[in-house]
């Protein structure tokens, strides 16, 4: 009798441990309309059913520097998705920091879209480097710490005569309003194709925008924090902005790279935590990849 009370009183304690909750894990994306926060939803969406892990998916960080500030630099996140620029800047200020920050998936590619004044006549960003005749050129990033200010300091790190063309913060539509003016001379928009934006310069400023290319060979030597490559050479294919700033017939040459997911191991010692957070990115990945690009 006294058995068969130790084994009653025991299995309501196994029945607790069986039913521990799960680890919530933070992870930072981006703006709520993005790319970013609709792969996170879709990471999220994937660990659901797993006993081990829940995904807090947080959205307008900032993008990848924001990102990376909450994931190693500060708090509120525990895994991040962003632009591997930001990894590669990291590093060159903070080597200690950028140890923290894992690279655990590639996602989706994206690329670098240049966008100039067509009175300007500037044909590929490489021209902004040289400015024979004193034309001024100029060029729009945003804030700092944005996706297109982050891949300005690594092109600078590759070749310092772009630290000498002058920089703005204008970013978004008032960014497209003046370079179409010829008031800023070029803008800088990392996006995956049919970025909203790029659209809507299509669209709406295309008699005075010209998307240009990204060729400067110094940018093969730029590396993330792996070692490898950071930027590969792609075209944006023709048509995928048809109305004025392409046509159908112009595919142009730039700068791409693979958006990354990112952990920081040390916010998520729980290893079935950690592992069932991989396996729900990896069974996100094809759909985030239909959606977004290969």
């Amino acid at each position: 009798m006294r058995r068969i009370m130790l084994a009653a009183a025991i299995l309501p304690l196994a029945g607790s441990a069986a039913a521990a909750d799960p680890i919530t894990l933070n992870l930072c994306t981006g703006g709520s309309s993005g790319p970013y926060h609709q792969a996170g939803l879709m990471i999220a969406g994937m660990a659901k059913s797993d006993p081990n892990v829940r995904i807090n998916v947080i959205a307008d960080t900032g993008g990848t520097w924001g990102n990376i500030e909450r994931t190693v630099l500060g708090e509120g996140c525990d895994a991040m998705i962003g632009q591997p620029d930001g990894a590669a800047y990291l590093k060159r200020q903070n080597p200690a920091a950028a140890m923290k920050l894992k690279p655990i998936a590639d996602l989706h590619r994206e690329y670098l879209h240049a966008l100039c004044s067509k009175e300007s006549g500037v044909s590929d960003i490489g021209d902004l480097e040289n400015d024979p005749k004193g034309h001024g050129w100029s060029i729009a990033l945003g804030d700092q710490g944005s996706g297109a200010w982050l891949i300005w300091q690594n092109f600078v790190a590759e070749d310092s005569d772009y630290g000498a063309v002058p920089v703005t913060t204008e970013s978004g539509v008032i960014a497209l309003s003046s370079v179409a003016a010829n008031e800023t001379t070029c803008l800088l928009q990392p996006a995956a194709l049919g970025n909203s934006l790029v659209m809507q310069a299509d669209e709406q400023f295309g008699d005075g925008l010209a998307l240009v290319g990204v060729n400067d060979r110094d940018f093969d030597d730029a590396a993330d924090p792996q070692g490898k490559p950071l930027y590969a050479y792609a075209k944006i294919p023709s048509g995928t902005y048809p109305n004025s700033l392409q046509g159908w017939w112009s595919a142009k040459s730039t700068v791409s790279w693979v958006a990354k997911v990112y952990v920081n191991p040390d916010r998520i010692p729980d290893q079935k935590a950690l592992g069932a957070f991989i396996t729900a990115v990896a069974r996100a990945k094809p759909a985030i990849r239909a959606q977004f690009g290969k």
